[in-house]
């Protein structure tokens, strides 16, 4: 609903009893499924986690393919707005990891501050 349709993207997900190697193929394929040339981006949840195993070991095999960890919507977002006007991945890894750290705010801390601002 915030972006619209999503061109050039899919899930894979790790299933229960899936293989390391069994995930690397399923990764593979997905990747050459919504490969344009400029490279693929892969979104994880857990760094060291079985799926970012599978995408570091893929990263080895394919040029131009980058994997970032912790996922979170802001991150989503972000790059999938930038990336109507960049198609360099490795600038798009890069969006991710900014727009995944500024994405996170505690809420009291933001209030917070916002209060304090006000007194001034």
């Amino acid at each position: 609903m915030i972006i619209g349709d999503l061109p050039q993207v899919t899930a894979v997900s790790l299933m229960p009893g899936d293989s390391l190697k069994g995930l690397i193929d399923r990764l593979r394929r997905s990747c050459e499924e919504v490969e344009s040339g400029d490279g693929v981006l892969i979104l994880l949840d857990l760094f060291g986690g079985t799926p970012a195993n599978a995408a570091a070991l893929l990263m080895q095999q394919r040029e131009k393919t980058h994997a970032v960890t912790g996922v979170n919507l802001p991150m989503l977002v972000e790059i999938l707005l930038e990336r109507k006007t960049h198609n360099k991945v490795e600038i798009l890894a890069q969006t991710a990891v900014t727009a995944g750290k500024n994405g996170i705010i505690n809420i009291a801390e933001a209030f917070a501050k916002f209060r304090e601002g006000e007194d001034e």
